[in-house]
């Protein structure tokens, strides 16, 4: 494996930026080098049709078939485990303590790259706040349980996130002054937490108008009004932010294909 290359790439930020598109053209990215690379579609929905479009290499495990898993491992018991999971109580209890799922499926992403030491995960993380849900729910139920199989599965998994050479969080922004003021929110919190975790953080604006005229030898002063306005706000909102092209294609199965050569900024 490449030595620059990272075991566990997560990909935030606000809502609507495009996570899921660069996720799956990092993924692409990294399976075009050689390295045994899986998305992971974390509590987003599955798009198996899209999958399979960009013969896409996943991880293909969800938020309740991982409790699933997890459960019937400690219980040694499948059959227990499944029926468990399909109670009106642990249903609700998923639904009220979302960060309980969050821990117990990033344990399950990190066992199995724990097992398998080529293993690369790119997750398509939940939006802004809840990711920092989801990197505090460790801590947050090892002071709650203190002691015993969870707190020891939890300690595991702090071992391989405070490995500086195993995570890197990647927070994508769009070019607008909002869109940035949240991501770098995002990014001040988890650098001054205090779980202990090397997150790697890197910050990358996505749909760059400036980006795509440069590519394309486009001159601004042949751009509409609109655009040209644009272009002046990213110009100073980006100036000292790595950008993602803006990619002119009708289907995501395009945008992603066409997104994946610009995706080493990322590793």
């Amino acid at each position: 494996m490449n030595k620059i290359t990272k075991r566990l790439y997560i990909i935030t930020g606000k809502g609507g930026v495009g996570k899921t598109s660069i996720a799956m053209a990092l993924t692409k990215y990294l399976e075009s080098k050689g390295i045994d690379a899986r998305y992971n579609s974390f509590f987003q929905e599955p798009e198996r049709e899209l999958w399979d479009k960009l013969k896409l290499p996943v991880f293909d495990i969800t938020l309740l078939s991982s409790a699933e898993i997890y459960i019937g491992r400690k219980l040694n018991s499948k059959t227990i485990a499944s029926w468990i999971m399909k109670t009106h109580f642990f249903k609700s209890l998923f639904q009220m303590i979302p960060g309980l799922g969050h821990m117990i499926l990033l344990g399950h992403i990190i066992d199995d790259l724990e097992r398998n030491p080529n293993l690369v995960i790119i997750l398509d993380s939940p939006a802004s706040g809840h990711a920092l849900t989801m990197f505090e729910s460790s801590s947050n139920f090892k002071k709650i349980f203190r002691a015993g199989l969870i707190v020891k599965d939890i300690e595991r998994m702090h071992r391989f996130l405070t490995n500086p050479s195993h995570l890197k969080t990647t927070i994508v922004s769009l070019p607008t002054e909002l869109s940035m003021n949240e991501a770098r929110d995002l990014e001040l919190e988890l650098g001054q937490n205090d779980l202990e975790m090397d997150f790697n953080l890197n910050l990358v604006v996505n749909d760059s108008y400036l980006k795509y005229c440069e590519l394309n030898h486009i001159s601004e002063s042949d751009l509409p009004e609109f655009l040209k306005s644009k272009v002046d706000l990213e110009k100073e909102i980006v100036k000292n932010t790595p950008t993602i092209p803006h990619i002119d294609e009708n289907s995501q199965e395009s945008i992603i294909s066409a997104m994946t050569p610009f995706m080493e900024t990322l590793v």
